[in-house]
């Protein structure tokens, strides 16, 4: 509803990566839900269940990393936005198409895994679980990758910013350019922050466990670390999504609208009830 209303939203390719990022930080979190309770209820329902619960398992992987690629795309937008002339290949990989086309390779991946599973590695059906080294090596290496390239895109970002600050230090529109940046770059460290906590300890773990074995110390660790990436789904809307004036602004009036109407229902009934008493 706020996209239709807002022009802002729907022309700012930032503002739309950061709602389709929180629309699928959305999903993911009701993928693990639906995880959570096919596992509750194994009790040995036999192979079309291991087969439900192994899809869930890899759908949800997928959907993670195209979250993952979502927070890359937003800052490839913004690091495009740091040049006068706008790169028509970064412009392409960060609209809608570009979104579109990976969110069908990642869920494309995640079929392809599925399928490996099922004719290569039929073991992994024998519980519904994710501890299996083939389905935390599939995730763990795009993760890895992405997370590495989100870094070093922000990195990149922050040095053009400054150098675009110290070359036009007497501009006159240096100072709307300190408060973009400022607002800018406190959004994109504060999430890169969280990317980093959330995912870099998985995947040290998981790359140890796969040269060192997986002893019960390690599977526990694998645990914790597979919890610690929750952080991401349920942070990122709260610091995209609440940090845009224009959402925040939409929000507001649709709460103020609700209030309004309350208000007057409550009216209503009121002088409906003394107009009864007379």
């Amino acid at each position: 509803m706020v996209l239709k209303k807002s022009s802002k939203l729907r022309k700012s390719r930032f503002e739309k990566l950061v709602v389709n990022l929180s629309i699928s930080d959305i999903l993911f979190l009701v993928e693990v839900i639906t995880y959570v309770l096919l596992k509750e209820f194994d009790t040995g329902l036999g192979i079309p269940y291991k087969y439900t619960c192994l899809s869930v398992i890899n759908l949800t992987a997928g959907t993670y990393i195209f979250s993952l690629f979502q927070c890359f795309l937003i800052c490839l937008e913004r690091l495009n936005a740091t040049f006068a002339v706008e790169i028509t290949a970064i412009r392409g990989i960060t609209s809608n198409k570009g979104v579109a086309v990976g969110c069908i390779v990642c869920h494309l991946g995640a079929v392809l895994q599925t399928l490996i599973e099922i004719f290569v590695i039929p073991d992994s059906l024998s519980v519904c679980n994710t501890s299996a080294s083939a389905i935390k090596t599939a995730l763990v290496i795009p993760m890895t990758l992405l997370c590495s390239f989100t870094i070093l895109i922000y990195l990149m970002t922050i040095v053009r910013v400054y150098r675009r600050q110290n070359n036009h230090p007497g501009s006159s529109n240096n100072t709307l350019l300190e408060q973009m940046t400022t607002r800018a770059l406190k959004t994109l460290s504060v999430v890169i922050t969280i990317t980093l906590l959330a995912n870099i300890p998985s995947c040290i773990i998981a790359f140890y466990s796969e040269f060192f074995g997986r002893t019960e110390n390690i599977t526990r660790w694998i645990f914790y670390c597979n919890t610690l990436i929750m952080i991401n789904p349920l942070i990122d809307p709260i610091i995209y999504v609440f940090r845009l004036q224009d959402f925040r602004d939409h929000i507001a009036k649709v709460l103020c609208r609700q209030n309004d109407s309350q208000n007057e229902s409550r009216s209503s009934n009121t002088n409906v009830t003394f107009d009864f008493s007379m």
